[in-house]
């Protein structure tokens, strides 16, 4: 992959994590290191039920087959 898409993703997660310590009004770095956390784990949950749900779509035939993410870059 790309570095851009590693970069992108950085800075969405960084983004994030600022946003939700603002509105949940968080100071402390142990509080704002959680939510990072939490905004990591969701991020990996959605990439992993995308690619679960893309390869539940080629099982059903409903799609072919790298709808989402080509096998290659996943290898």
């Amino acid at each position: 992959m790309s570095l851009k898409y590693y970069l992108v993703s950085g800075i969405i997660v960084v983004i994030l994590t600022i946003i939700i310590s603002w509105w949940e009004q968080k100071k402390s770095l142990k509080e704002i290191f959680f939510i990072f956390c939490r905004v990591i784990a969701l991020t990996l949950i959605l990439i992993f039920a995308m690619a679960s749900l893309s390869e539940l779509l080629v099982y059903l035939g409903v799609a072919q087959d790298g709808f989402i993410l080509k096998q290659e870059e996943l290898k």
